[in-house]
């Protein structure tokens, strides 16, 4: 009579009779070959899904740092033109701090505003065209006091310097978002790095735990199985498990 031969089951480690035809056998029944299945499927997904995570963000991080934050000389441009439209339709107010092509001024008086009409002309300002939206010049007056608005366009020399003024000024805006946003983009990555490395220490935790209960299993398994051996050898078991 062939000698019956028994293994600890790799998942619950209980002693099974190995039969001749499987004798590599390691599980004890469908139900823990299964749970083993199992696991070893989860802990690839862990795996594959950590991997997967990293490489995106490798690449969407070397992809979008170089394009998305360096500066740009045709939206610079852009934008330059962009205020420069404003500009040109812009008026100009006393003590607002904003510059426009068009200057608004208040003379007090009718014979006030003849001079600085004069005095503005002569050094190149401008009336506005007839259709502007903007009157060129207008006066109110009530049984108290008058009211004088007159409208000049500065010479071309003088918008030239403010819209030097006013590009230096889009610059450093431009400068200034991309660096915010460049930051606050490491930032991310940085949180994203970080992210990855606790998942990773997460993993290899579960993965050093789930060796560490094979290991006591395993131990175990190898006490139980001394023991029988023993208790067999002393005549105190049968081989099939059952008392002498």
């Amino acid at each position: 009579m062939a000698r019956v031969t028994y293994q600890p089951c790799a998942v619950c480690t209980t002693k099974f009779p190995v039969r001749p035809q499987a004798p590599h056998a390691k599980f004890c029944s469908t139900k823990c070959r299964m749970q083993h299945h199992r696991q070893e499927k989860k802990e690839q997904q862990i795996k594959t899904e950590g991997n997967n995570t990293m490489s995106s963000a490798s690449k969407q991080t070397s992809a979008t740092l170089p394009m998305q934050f360096v500066f740009s000389e045709s939206e610079f441009q852009a934008r330059c033109q962009n205020e420069k439209a404003f500009y040109e339709s812009r008026i100009e107010k006393p003590h607002t701090g904003i510059l426009g092509a068009i200057v608004e001024f208040t003379p007090a008086t009718l014979v006030e505003a003849l001079e600085v009409y004069h005095q503005q002309r002569a050094v190149g300002w401008t009336p506005l065209d007839p259709m502007s939206a903007y009157p060129g010049a207008m006066l109110i007056e009530s049984g108290q006091a008058s009211f004088i608005t007159m409208h000049l366009r500065k010479p071309e020399c003088e918008q030239e310097k403010d819209l030097a003024k006013i590009c230096n000024k889009v610059k450093a805006d431009y400068e200034a978002e991309l660096a915010a946003a460049l930051d606050a983009e490491v930032d991310r990555q940085v949180i994203m790095s970080l992210a990855k490395d606790e998942r990773d220490r997460q993993q290899a935790e579960q993965k050093h735990r789930l060796s560490r209960e094979q290991q006591v299993r395993d131990e175990l398994a190898a006490s139980r199985a001394k023991l029988r051996e023993e208790l067999i050898k002393s005549g105190k078991l049968n081989a099939d498990g059952s008392a002498a």
